[in-house]
Parts: structure tokens; sequence; C-alpha cells
């Protein structure tokens, strides 16, 4: 629409070029928002995933983190595509990833369960590949700062 409707009536090179670079940056912007609605389904789906397995290797360790993971994976969904939505639901589910990974940092050296271990393994593995996307909510250094506050007992 810009290049049709108000590019003819453009008549400065200075205007044309402010009109195609604006144009162009609303692609990328279109493209951007589309990638990061499938960015995020997809880790949404991912984290499901890990904490499905992970409430059960937890639950020995801290019971409450097991039924909140569990009551947070029983929600049902509006299926909403819209970015606020997905990353609501994807605050919601790293909130209870971080928190798993910490009990597992804390239980690791103590004869901890093999499976809590690989959940966390995979879980840092998954941390990794969102970080190397090129967008992430939710960085890895953030991530160690809110782990030690949580070991500290600070919200």
């Amino acid at each position: 629409m810009l290049a049709s409707d108000i590019g003819r009536e453009v008549q400065s090179l200075f205007g044309q070029d402010a009109l195609q670079t604006s144009q162009m940056v609303l692609e990328m912007l279109a493209n951007e928002l589309d990638g990061a609605a499938h960015s995020l389904v997809q880790d949404n789906a991912a984290l499901a995933e890990l904490l499905t397995r992970g409430a059960a290797a937890v639950e020995p360790l801290d019971a409450a983190l097991s039924a909140d993971t569990r009551a947070a994976l029983a929600e049902e969904g509006d299926g909403s595509l819209a970015l606020s939505a997905l990353s609501a639901r994807n605050g919601q589910l790293r909130g209870l990833l971080e928190r798993l990974l910490v009990v597992s940092e804390d239980a690791a050296g103590s004869g901890e369960d093999t499976t809590l271990m690989a959940v966390k393994s995979d879980a840092y593995r998954h941390l990794r590949e969102v970080s190397a996307r090129g967008w992430s909510f939710w960085d890895m250094f953030s991530f160690r700062e809110r782990m030690a506050r949580l070991r500290a007992g600070a919200p």
C-alpha cells in the first residue's frame, strides 16, 4: 500500500527513500512478530514437556513445587496466539522451571535422582537454544541472579 498508493505522490528522492525504508522496517517488524509467536508456541510446548517430567522427579524434594507445576500444566489455555497471552504463559512456565532448576542445583552432588538431573540437563539445553535464537524474554544472566535471590529467600 505504501508503494502503490502513497509512493506515486512522493516526488523527491529523499521522500521516496524514506518511504522505501519505512516499508522495509514494517515488513521486518511483521516478520519478527510472526516468528515470535511461533517461537513462543514452540517454547511453551518444550517447557510443558520439561515440567511434566520435572514435576514427578522433584516431588520427593519439593512436594509444593511438584503440586504447583502440575496445577499450572493442567490449566486450560484459551488457544490465543496473541503475543501477550503466549508471553504470559511463557513467563508462568519459566518461573516454574526456575524453581525446578534451583531445587536441582541444590540437590546436585548429594546422591541426586538421575531423572531430575536429566531434566536439569535438558532444561539448560533448551535455555541455550532459546538464547541462540537471538531473542529471549528471559536470559541466562538474569536467571543466575534470580536463582541467587531465591536461595537467599528474597523475592
